[in-house]
């Protein structure tokens, strides 16, 4: 970059920015550490809650069908308050809406901003009773929001470089998904494949002890191990893998059958102009008579996993599971309720897995045995296909389960998933999740908390994508936007400081300081380094 063409202020303040980012990365990886344990404390309060709310559910249905008419119209009535509630504080605090992985991808793209002190409380509340009155969302989401809450709070004791504060937000993050799964290795891929698509040292270390710190403090309370409990002891034949092709199409259809339920009670909400406070209640009102007569597809799925790997069921009953979940998370979801769809995508999942297994034992082509492995490699393929991050599918469904022996042939359905959902044009949830906020709530958002914002600058860390504008180039040959220096690049573990003459090359890192800290220098600065966006 010339010089001619640098607008920067050398004060005090930048020369500070610069010592602590050598100074503080000791100390950012402790501070990951103290986010993952305050994490994985928010988590078990989360998950004991919820399931206390739940065992409250499940006896008052007794109650209900014990007592007949008046029971249900008591319990319409209290869901239709609380469906109120809920539809209230996401009108109110747009940013808890839904599960909350969107939110933090917006965060650090600089166009949404958290408010910790009011909303993790909210979004506790709110997660924890959706997810615990039984409607078809999975407590993952909100874990990993608040997580995220408690790592930005952290950050906001002292004056942090928005790298820094990506740090601590995605440790907090991924302690919330360790905490909650008891995944922590799934939760570390997550965070890198699915949130932020790179990696870089320091990230990584962050990452890896906010989970480490997350699974930790959640297994002291709740206890360790897998928290779905069916082993696939029989290996699967490597002379049955041509099935697990036709499994991963299968399931691709069902995982993007998934989103457009979502998107599809989405569009009918706006339709039939039923005000946001009002959606939730659609919902909470429905999963009254959900809980009583098809409790398998009520709450989040757990329980209609665990039965699928327990019983047999009938292809028409399976059908009907399948087709009860799917509308019923659309429902949910569609809503703005406040929960996750981990859970219920991978039930759905595991009952495509089912249903696609048992047709092929009553054909013979199939050895009863091998139907619960169907089903895990199902719930992988469903994640792939919604989330559309294969490596963590793998990861979170062998670590929540423990069938390390089968990850041959759950790579090969997760590719057949991915390969196919690419073919067919499903895009990942969270993405078009991201999008839906920005265009219609990010005005209402911003102006609350940019409002009184003062800037400074800031550093930048970003990776070269293999085909990005800045890629195989010169420093003096990209464009670089005005009110910004590179100062660094990182190749390997070598940092360097470049000239007009350097190099960038695909895996390299810039450490780039910025005038200021607005939004829209980010996203030119990102449109240059980062190959999705050329």
């Amino acid at each position: 970059m010339e010089s001619s063409r640098i607008i920067m202020n050398t004060n005090s303040e930048t020369g500070t920015l610069l010592k602590k980012r050598q100074e503080n990365k000791w100390l950012l990886v402790f501070e990951s550490l103290l986010t993952g344990l305050l994490t994985g404390l928010v988590i078990t309060g989360f998950r004991l809650s919820i399931a206390h709310i739940k065992n409250i559910r499940v006896a008052l249905y007794g109650v209900i069908q014990t007592v007949g008419a008046p029971g249900v119209v008591l319990a319409l009535a209290g869901l239709a308050l609380v469906g109120l509630f809920i539809g209230f504080i996401i009108t109110k605090w747009p940013m808890i809406k839904g599960g909350g992985v969107a939110q933090i991808e917006g965060v650090f793209m600089k166009k949404l901003q958290f408010s910790p002190l009011s909303e993790l409380p909210l979004k506790f509340i709110g997660g924890v009773l959706g997810i615990g009155l039984g409607l078809s969302m999975g407590r993952e989401g909100p874990s990993v929001q608040l997580g995220a809450y408690v790592g930005d709070a952290i950050e906001r004791l002292g004056k942090r470089s928005f790298t820094e504060r990506i740090c601590l937000i995605t440790a907090g993050a991924a302690a919330g998904l360790s905490a909650t799964f008891n995944a922590p290795f799934a939760a570390i891929v997550f965070a890198l494949e699915d949130i932020h698509h790179h990696l870089t040292p320091l990230l990584l270390a962050c990452v890896m002890a906010g989970s480490f710190a997350g699974d930790f403090a959640g297994s002291a309370f709740l206890g360790s191990g897998p928290i779905f409990r069916f082993f696939t002891t029989v290996e699967f034949p490597l002379s049955q893998f041509a099935w697990l092709i036709g499994l991963g199409m299968f399931v691709a259809l069902v995982g993007h059958g998934f989103k457009q339920s979502i998107y599809f009670f989405q569009r009918c909400y706006k339709t039939l102009h039923i005000p946001p406070v009002l959606r939730p209640v659609v919902p909470f009102l429905l999963s009254l008579p959900v809980g009583l007569w098809l409790s398998y597809s009520s709450g989040g799925g757990d329980g209609l996993i665990k039965a699928l790997t327990e019983q047999s069921f009938p292809l028409t009953t399976l059908l009907m599971f399948l087709a009860v979940k799917l509308l019923f998370t659309g429902i949910s979801a569609g809503s703005g309720a406040i929960g996750g769809i981990f859970v219920p995508l991978l039930a759905c999942g595991a009952t495509g897995g089912a249903l696609y297994a048992t047709v092929l034992v009553h054909l013979g082509l199939l050895a009863p045995e091998h139907v619960n492995t169907m089903i895990l490699f199902g719930m992988a393929a469903c994640f792939t296909t919604v989330i559309k991050a294969p490596l963590t599918a793998c990861v979170i469904v062998f670590e929540t389960s423990g069938a390390l022996h089968q990850l041959s042939g759950l790579v090969l359905t997760c590719l057949t998933a991915y390969l196919t959902a690419s073919f067919i044009g499903s895009q990942a949830h969270d993405h078009i999740l991201l999008e839906q906020i920005l265009e219609a709530e990010q005005g209402d958002i911003q102006s609350s908390s940019n409002k009184h914002r003062t800037y400074r600058p800031q550093l930048y860390e970003l990776p070269i994508g293999l085909h990005s504008i800045a890629a195989l180039k010169k420093v003096r040959e990209t464009d670089w936007p005005q009110k910004c220096r590179i100062i660094g690049v990182m190749h390997g573990e070598h940092e360097s400081v470049p000239d007009g003459n350097t190099i960038l090359y695909p895996g390299d890192k810039l450490i780039i300081l910025a005038e200021d800290d607005t939004g829209s220098l980010l996203e030119q600065l990102t449109g240059l380094t980062d190959e999705r966006a050329k």
